[in-house]
């Protein structure tokens, strides 16, 4: 699960000084003989059977973040007895190298099934859901919330050396029903984008199940506007002020809607079926979004546009190979 850099570098100083929370039977900082440290770095010494994800779980929460530890140090460094320094700052935030640059793939998905087969090309069944579920965590993606991908474009955060997100649009039951029990089991980030006209209708979630998801600290809950109208430009629909008119009362229609049933406004918008314009970027900033995203495939790099960001359909259609080459996450370049 990916850990916000500020909450584990303040955690890490204060187990440093010898007031970690580390719950009781899990490695901790008590488990490392850390040998001297400054505001940059910790020097740890490795006690036997320890490596650099222990490491990398330890520090930042997760041991998909051991390419931060590995950068700082001799290549092959990290055995048994060796003295490792671990980075106490963000390593890289440009996430540029000398042969390219690092994405974060970010995957959307809309219904599931609890069938064998699904019914149509965006239904997953919940086989293939936990499938790819078990394949990013056992790979060791560092699985990001859109509150990660803020960080990283606002905030100066590296991104990791394999990472996505997960996404879901509309909300439908089916993510409650067949979803949720799998993003719970596995302790999955994810964001949910609802359209709030549909809520409570009867294929989709009630503001109860959404309450209980949110509750988790696993969901954030985000806006996919309010009745799924496209926010570009209709078919025969004039530019001006009309228009824009329009945009904002699908999104702060929506935000109206939150607020009565959630106590709170979403910061981040998916557009609905992916369809935006400089007009609806802007309203969308305008009305309190930090985020916005459509759903054309390309990178996210630290320097993508906050309002533009991309996102990769998963269909049914695609097996486990065809999922595997959706994860780029690193963009080959000679930047030399």
């Amino acid at each position: 699960m990916a850990t916000d850099w500020r909450t584990a570098f303040a955690t890490l100083l204060l187990a440093l000084a010898g007031c970690s929370s580390q719950p009781t039977g899990e490695p901790g900082m008590a488990d490392l003989d850390i040998v001297a440290r400054n505001a940059d770095h910790a020097l740890v010494q490795l006690r036997p059977g320890q490596d650099i994800e222990d490491l990398a779980r330890i520090f930042y929460g997760h041991p998909g973040e051991a390419w931060q530890v590995r950068e700082v140090n001799a290549p092959g460094r990290g055995r048994s007895g060796q003295l490792v320094a671990v980075p106490l700052r963000p390593v890289n935030p440009s996430s540029v190298y000398f042969n390219g640059y690092r994405t974060v793939p970010i995957l959307c998905y809309h219904q599931f099934t609890a069938a064998d087969r699904a019914s149509h090309q965006l239904e997953l069944s919940a086989a293939a859901f936990e499938e790819q579920i078990r394949y990013l965590l056992d790979n060791d993606f560092v699985i990001l919330s859109f509150a990660d991908v803020e960080d990283i474009l606002r905030e100066g955060r590296p991104i990791p050396e394999k990472s996505a997100v997960i996404s879901i649009d509309d909300g439908y039951r089916s993510v409650y029903d067949v979803a949720w029990p799998i993003l719970k089991k596995y302790r999955v980030p994810t964001t949910l984008f609802i359209y709030t006209d549909f809520i409570g209708a009867p294929a989709a979630l009630t503001w109860e199940q959404i309450d209980e998801m949110a509750a988790s600290g696993l969901i954030e809950i985000e806006s996919h506007g309010k009745s799924h109208a496209s926010l570009s430009r209709l078919a025969g629909e004039p530019a001006g002020a009309a228009y824009g008119a329009r945009v904002a009362a699908e999104i702060s229609g929506a935000n109206a809607a939150f607020r009565r049933h959630t106590g709170a406004e979403p910061r981040y918008l998916s557009y609905p079926y992916g369809n935006s314009s400089d007009t609806a970027a802007r309203i969308a900033r305008e009305e309190g979004m930090l985020l916005a995203a459509t759903v054309t495939r390309g990178d996210n790099t630290v320097y993508a546009d906050p309002y533009l960001l991309h996102r990769t359909m998963i269909y049914d259609s695609h097996d486990l190979a065809q999922f595997r080459k959706l994860l780029r996450v690193f963009r080959e370049k000679n930047l030399q």
